[in-house]
């Protein structure tokens, strides 16, 4: 039985050159890269199709997508820690005067050991300091509860929330409708440069 090709278009093609491969949904062409690999329990390689763009009597689409490389990414816990850091009262900072930040660090690195901030800042000790820890977070917390109506372990469903460095990105991973929610109802909004 012999082996028929596909015909296309002339326009069609012309796009196909050596080593692509089109594929037709309804009306619309689409051009891919074909290579092929080697799957363990195959006894030929198995092809493997990337998208390049939609053929078009003009020429190709190409596709805008960008492509990240996975190797060098770090992932970090963003959503809690970023949480407490904009819910924190005034009236705890005060008392500690300029040593508010690097006490909220300190106590954020315990409540959330992977937190964003041990990568964004240089977190000191607690031994470098002469405050009394598991008091001040315990403030912090009631101060918290007392200002805005939350709990810390209902802010814990933010730990999921990550924060992915990428070579010269960050972004935020998804947010859950139950977080999402959680945010609005406290005012927290996640902006990253």
């Amino acid at each position: 039985m012999p082996v028929t090709e596909k015909r296309y278009p002339e326009w069609v093609q012309a796009q196909r050159t050596r080593g692509t491969t089109v594929k037709k949904k309804g009306d619309t062409y689409y051009l891919y890269k074909r290579t092929s690999r080697r799957v363990p329990g195959k006894k030929y390689p198995q092809p493997v199709d990337t998208y390049i763009g939609i053929i078009t009597p003009e020429g190709v689409i190409k596709s805008e997508k960008k492509k990240i490389s996975l190797g060098g990414i770090e992932v970090k816990e963003y959503g809690f820690s970023q949480a407490v850091w904009q819910l924190c009262p005034e009236g705890w900072k005060k008392p500690l005067g300029d040593d508010w930040e690097e006490v909220l660090s300190v106590i954020l690195r315990k409540w959330s050991p992977e937190t964003y901030l041990s990568k964004e800042r240089k977190i000191k000790m607690e031994q470098d300091f002469h405050y009394q820890f598991s008091s001040q977070a315990a403030s912090l917390s009631r101060r918290i509860y007392k200002e805005h109506g939350v709990e810390l372990q209902n802010l814990q469903i933010l730990k999921s929330i990550y924060l992915l460095y990428f070579e010269k990105e960050r972004v935020v991973s998804k947010i859950s409708a139950e977080q999402e929610e959680l945010l609005a109802k406290t005012g927290v909004e996640f902006s990253v440069c």
